[in-house]
């Protein structure tokens, strides 16, 4: 495989995971948004530090400030990581690989791209359409990894983009984790209640498992463990440091180093 499609291969699936990641955990705030009854000291916060190069002062203007947050994270040009200019990015990565992907892979790919550069897009953010672009945009990167799935050829093209999806899964899984053990001062003997955790969780597709194996007991330490440890969880570091280490390993088997 040259270089360059190998790199093509990698980041593309690196841009899809950060965009399904980023669109997961807007999707998370915005829902918890409505709901007044909960003592939401973050806000967007944690999403805008680890998917924006927004200054500090900057996000703490516009945290609360839901319409404004929602068109920078999707449709903002001048946002390098907005869901507009990751979906640009990744197709410029799969037409360059379009010999190593499947023809459904590319025609998601382009279907999200149009999608995405539709001219009332901004305006309907707007709106309470807002809702039904977020709950698509979702449907459209879970339709994509199934697509990943079910299509692709296990060859070195499939290492590449495996490795490029689990890297940018485990940065995310630490960097979100850290956004809500920091300001509690890394007390893994805290008595925060699940209502605080439960934005880290849904932001990482882990509240379900969270409650069906963790009920009833101290939450800081365990939230720990399932999202640093917890091998049956997607997004824990170990599991995805465990894909991470075998497609490494797929890739060099049949490589003669000394050559």
């Amino acid at each position: 495989m040259l270089s360059r499609v190998a790199d093509g291969m990698f980041w593309l699936n690196r841009y899809m995971e950060r965009t399904d990641g980023m669109l997961l955990t807007l999707n998370t705030s915005y829902i918890l948004s409505f709901d007044k009854e909960i003592n939401d000291s973050q806000g967007y916060k944690p999403l805008l530090e680890y998917y924006t190069d927004l200054s500090r002062d900057k996000i703490h203007a516009i945290q609360y400030d839901t319409t404004y947050v929602l068109k920078y994270i999707i449709c903002d040009n001048q946002n390098d990581n907005s869901v507009k200019n990751l979906v640009v990015k990744a197709r410029e990565n799969a037409r360059g690989s379009q010999d190593k992907i499947t023809k459904e892979l590319w025609e998601h790919i382009n279907s999200m791209y149009h999608y995405m550069n539709s001219s009332d897009l901004p305006k309907k953010l707007e709106t309470t359409d807002a809702l039904k672009i977020i709950t698509k945009l979702n449907k459209d990167l879970l339709l994509y990894n199934g697509i990943l799935q079910v299509t692709m050829p296990r060859g070195l093209g499939w290492c590449f983009s495996s490795i490029g999806k689990h890297i940018e899964r485990c940065l995310q899984t630490i960097s979100m984790t850290q956004a809500y053990f920091a300001p509690i001062n890394y007390n893994l003997e805290g008595e925060e209640d699940l209502m605080y955790w439960r934005r880290l969780l849904l932001s990482l597709s882990g509240y379900e498992l969270y409650l069906k194996s963790y009920s009833n007991i101290s939450h800081n330490r365990k939230v720990v463990h399932q999202v640093i440890f917890n091998m049956d969880f997607a997004h824990s570091v170990i599991y995805t440091l465990d894909f991470i280490n075998t497609y490494l390993n797929c890739l060099f088997k049949d490589n003669d180093l000394s050559e």
